[in-house]
């Protein structure tokens, strides 16, 4: 049985800008790429992102960043 599945590109699309913005992120914070996305998941980050990435993703990558640092600190976030 063949359990391979096709992402299409909308999927594949969403699932490159989220590594993108993780990735931008944990170069702005200094911190390694794991514990940004351990800090954008625990402090609702991803959430944010997943949700809103439609209108996200029109937008530079410095401003995702900065909502993502508001969002995260409105959750508990120390950043």
């Amino acid at each position: 049985m063949n359990v391979t599945q096709t992402v299409d590109i909308q999927t594949k699309n969403r699932i490159r800008y989220i590594n993108f913005i993780v990735i931008g992120f944990a170069k702005g914070a200094k911190m390694w790429i794991p514990e940004a996305y351990k800090y954008l998941r625990d402090f609702g980050g991803l959430d944010f992102l997943f949700r809103h990435y439609e209108y996200e993703h029109t937008l530079p990558a410095s401003e995702t960043h900065f909502t993502l640092l508001k969002v995260c600190r409105n959750n508990g976030g120390w950043l």
